[in-house]
Parts: structure tokens; C-alpha cells; sequence
């Protein structure tokens, strides 16, 4: 397996499987945000991950 370098940001590529559609509203989203497309997914990823760890810890 390739070991993965991360940019100057930490950030490593990677790749996945995504609706079309949704990628596109995502690109879109992401210019009238003003910010760059792993910023968004970064930001999307935090907020579900966030959102889930709050509903796993009530339930502890």
C-alpha cells in the first residue's frame, strides 16, 4: 500500500464513490461559500460527526 503525504494544509487525498448530483451541489455550494471543496466536505464531515457524538452520548 502507498503511504499517502499529506499538503501543506495536513490534508491526504483519497477517493470516493459519490452521487453525481450531489458533488455537483456541493462544488456549487462551496464557490458561494467562498471556500475550497475539502473545506466543505471537512466542514459537512465535522457537523455530522459532532451531531452524532452528542446523540451517542445521551444515550450513554
Amino acid at each position: 500500500m502507498i503511504e499517502k503525504k499529506p499538503d501543506s494544509r495536513g490534508r491526504i487525498p483519497t477517493s470516493i464513490k459519490i452521487n453525481p448530483n450531489l458533488w455537483k451541489e456541493a462544488k456549487i455550494e462551496a464557490i458561494n461559500q467562498n471556500i475550497d471543496l475539502s473545506e466543505l466536505v471537512e466542514k459537512a464531515l465535522d457537523a455530522w460527526i459532532g451531531k452524532y457524538n452528542k446523540k451517542r452520548d445521551k444515550n450513554d
